[in-house]
């Protein structure tokens, strides 16, 4: 996500974060990063849905009166809720995949524009078909069949009940069931919703892959080539730190995606660059537009081959013109966090840009502000006798 903002040369922001292990870890890792990268974060914030309403509120109001900060989100569910309420300036959000590729949030219209990273995405062969085909017999035997039907038609199987339900939105859904008794009748061909879309599956994906890696982990353990033929010991009796072995040796392709880890277990960092986008019809819809390949050459890990729809207006970027950008900043205006502007739409140089203080310009110098990070500085002219001609100099 660091690397992201430095991308699109954004310097200055403010982030929030749910008040949870996933949020807050996931805040510590961006907070270091972005050190690394010199993107200065004015503040950062931490809420949760269980909070009293004062205190989300309390995190909401910062966001107001900032509105020109670019804003780095985990999990804003609620947060988002309580920003519905008042409407106020354009902003430019920069989501985790928690929140950014969740259909469920798309509601939230103000947030057109946002653009944050997804796992990539897959139609998984034979899961649609698999699901239409679904018997009233297959369903009751199965506790994660029976869930997905009792939510679908809004029924349920026993008299009553509490259910947890896994979902491709990213999150556990719980719900008590005090609904009709489901009588057999229900029609899952006629059924139009996010659970038989399987256009759009992406943590789905990653749980599809990584039952084919320990299928290939076991396969590997109990078989061996023996003068070109496979041979197989299915009696053999396997212990996890074996299939872990395996595990790590795991390298194939699976409906397309590449599958392999590292030494550390993990696998190359491969994520969709995605944005929310304004249709024909007024909807927002998730639109890919590019991608992020950790295996590439440094300064070569995004790809970007659609446009970018900002929080007002849109362009059509490559890869090689907003690395121009990044680097060269003659011609272009850059925005501090505290003044007001304007974004016109179809110009690369005003694409949404957040810094605490514009460059210096020829003939004077950088001088930090007392007790302000280092993006924040007053601009001096230099002293008699000395000369910069160019812009950003510190001295």
């Amino acid at each position: 996500m660091a690397k992201l903002v430095k991308y699109f040369g954004w310097t200055w922001i403010g982030a929030v974060r749910s008040d949870s292990d996933y949020g807050n870890n996931g805040m510590a890792s961006f907070l270091k990063a972005a050190q690394k990268e010199g993107i200065c974060v004015e503040y950062s914030l931490s809420f949760h849905r269980t909070y009293p309403h004062s205190r989300i509120q309390r995190v909401a109001d910062v966001i107001r009166r900032f509105p020109h900060h670019r804003y780095f989100f985990w999990d804003m569910r609620a947060l988002l809720e309580e920003l519905s309420h008042e409407p106020s300036p354009s902003r430019q959000w920069i989501g985790s995949e928690s929140w950014v590729t969740n259909p469920e949030l798309m509601r939230f219209s103000f947030c057109a524009g946002a653009i944050g990273f997804g796992i990539p995405k897959s139609i998984i062969p034979g899961l649609r078909d698999f699901l239409l085909n679904l018997s009233p017999s297959q369903v009751a035997s199965s506790q994660i069949l029976t869930e997905f039907w009792e939510d679908a038609f809004n029924c349920t199987l026993t008299k009553s009940k509490t259910f947890f339900l896994f979902l491709h939105v990213s999150r556990p859904v719980y719900a008590t069931a005090k609904k009709k008794v489901c009588d057999g009748n229900e029609d899952i061909q006629n059924l139009q919703n996010q659970y038989t879309d399987t256009s759009q599956l992406r943590v789905t994906n990653m749980v599809y892959k990584a039952v084919y890696a320990v299928a290939h982990a076991i396969h590997n353990a109990v078989c061996q080539e023996i003068n070109g033929t496979v041979e197989c010991d299915k009696l053999t009796k396997l212990e996890s730190k074996q299939i872990l072995i395996e595990l790590k040796k795991a390298n194939f392709s699976q409906n397309g995606y590449d599958v392999s880890f590292d030494a550390n277990g993990d696998p190359v960092a491969i994520y969709e660059l995605v944005n929310w986008q304004k249709s024909e019809n007024g909807m927002t819809e998730i639109v890919t537009v590019g991608l992020y390949d950790a295996s590439r050459h440094v300064g070569q890990e995004f790809q970007i081959d659609k446009n970018i729809t900002w929080m007002e207006g849109s362009m059509k970027v490559s890869s090689q013109n907003l690395t121009n950008f990044s680097n060269n900043n003659n011609g272009l205006h850059l925005y501090s966090g505290f003044r007001d502007f304007i974004l016109q739409p179809l110009c690369l140089s005003q694409v949404p840009v957040s810094v605490c203080t514009d460059s210096c310009p020829p003939g004077t110098r950088k001088v930090l502000q007392k007790g302000k990070p280092i993006c924040c500085y007053d601009c001096t002219a230099c002293p008699e006798g000395e000369i910069s001609n160019s812009t950003g100099k510190e001295k």
